[in-house]
């Protein structure tokens, strides 16, 4: 299996994994008297943006991985401070955009996180 079926097969776990967070949230959201409009297109925003920053850190370290060491340190690094400013800028345009929920925005990106950890721990007790 290559790098790249390797990064596909994970993002859509993830993205398994990221639908029903989302939907969890909006449901709360809802709950908390939100506009549901403005919450779902924050929401979905949030779980594209998660779901393309985790691709992104897959294909850095696929293309990384045919380079000898100092390269791949350089492009994982380069990668990296990529992801770092544009999610800086994504979180601000989240906060200053008058028709996105800062916190519903903001919120998604740390879901696959928990998806990890979830299936770290699902797998750990033998499902």
């Amino acid at each position: 299996m290559t790098g790249m079926q390797i990064v596909r097969e994970e993002t859509r776990r993830m993205l398994r994994g990221i639908v029903p967070l989302t939907l969890i949230a909006f449901g709360a959201f809802l709950l908390a008297g939100c506009d549901p409009l403005r919450v779902g297109v924050s929401l979905l925003l949030g779980a594209a943006y998660s779901i393309v920053l985790f691709r992104m850190i897959g294909r850095s370290a696929a293309k990384a991985v045919l380079f000898p060491e100092a390269q791949a340190i350089r492009i994982v690094r380069r990668g990296y401070l990529f992801r770092y400013v544009l999610t800086g800028l994504a979180v601000f345009a989240a906060i200053k955009a008058p028709f996105i929920h800062p916190l519903a925005a903001v919120l998604p990106l740390f879901f696959p996180k928990i998806v990890l950890l979830w299936y770290n721990v699902v797998r750990r007790k033998g499902g």
